[in-house]
């Protein structure tokens, strides 16, 4: 327990000397000489002098910044962090002049220690809060539909159910995910839906990779399972790891290994996306979801269509399942 305190009460003094104060410099005795700062695909990791110096710029930009930590959980060597943080556009910023606006913003930082000291983050947030108080773009905050109306249109939609894995050091997590797509085939990459207060969401933030799994109509009890709270929703169930180590369960009709590529917040949930790295499937009917009900899809029979006219109603973005296997698929 005394480990535990001392370990967050550094974090919150030094956050609050370099946040607040601009004393970027007790870095030093909380970060490693061979820190890195990882950002998502699209901003390159920063060292420990390249961090201060992005510290600098945004107190330039918002000298009256204060950040405040919400919450910090710890897990081993490593810490998710919640933080918020306020501050006034006084200074340019992202090429944007001051406009004198106040800001707030709000994300997680996910920090792995080593020998006392800070080796690695990974930082999420949604860069829409703050690009919406410059004035860059501009969302309706307030829901213009009722939520139960919305959420008895998506209750119309029927999807596949998906099972969205990884390796949390040595231990495989996972959960129920209805909300999975392609994004593109050349190169295959997907996405996935998670509700930030899903207990296997941090260990998503950690992993480098994620599985999906579609699951077959046989495993409605599989589905049930990972839709639920229980702590260990594998025992029991027969799994494999793949290549690139996500736990991929025996018995799925199809089965993706993803490489993480962005982390993107937006609403209640993070949307994972990543490059498809592995994938098989097998000749086995999918379970489908619609309405708060499981269906076996292949009791259901096909409409009938004017021959030679099949039409594809994925013609401008077809799924993976249309199309030749992914270069590097495993048989």
């Amino acid at each position: 327990m005394t480990h535990t305190l001392d370990r967050t009460a550094r974090i919150r003094s030094t956050w609050q000397a370099v946040w607040d104060r601009g004393q970027v410099d007790a870095l030093d005795q909380l970060l490693s000489p061979g820190y890195v700062r990882r950002r998502g695909p699209a901003a390159a990791p920063q060292d420990r002098e390249q961090f201060k110096e992005s510290v600098r710029a945004i107190r330039r930009a918002f000298p009256d910044l204060h950040t405040e930590i919400e919450e910090i959980v710890e897990e081993g060597e490593s810490l998710a962090i919640r933080w918020r943080s306020t501050g006034s556009h006084t200074g340019d910023f992202l090429g944007v002049p001051a406009t004198g606006r106040p800001v707030e913003v709000s994300g997680a930082t996910f920090t792995r220690f080593d020998h006392g000291v800070v080796s690695e983050e990974w930082v999420t947030w949604d860069p829409r809060q703050l690009l919406e108080a410059l004035g860059i773009i501009t969302t309706t905050r307030r829901a213009a539909v009722d939520a139960d109306l919305v959420r008895g249109v998506h209750r119309k939609f029927i999807t596949g159910v998906t099972v969205v894995t990884c390796q949390d050091d040595g231990r495989p997590r996972g959960l129920a995910v209805n909300a999975f797509a392609s994004i593109s085939l050349d190169p295959p990459m997907v996405l996935v839906c998670v509700q930030r207060t899903s207990t296997t969401h941090p260990a998503l933030h950690r992993a480098t990779h994620l599985g999906i799994n579609i699951l077959a109509a046989g495993q409605l009890d599989v589905a049930k399972t990972f839709a639920s709270k229980a702590d260990d929703k594998f025992a029991g169930l027969a799994w494999t790891p793949g290549e690139f180590g996500a736990p991929l369960i025996d018995g799925s009709c199809a089965q993706l290994e993803v490489e993480i590529g962005e982390r993107l917040e937006a609403g209640s949930h993070t949307v994972f996306t990543g490059r498809v790295v592995s994938a098989r499937h097998a000749e086995l009917a999918p379970l489908v979801y619609s309405g708060g009900g499981f269906f076996d899809i292949s009791q259901t029979a096909p409409l009938p269509v004017a021959r030679g006219r099949r039409p594809d109603p994925y013609a401008h973005r077809s799924p993976l399942t249309s199309t030749p296997p992914v270069p590097g698929a495993r048989p």
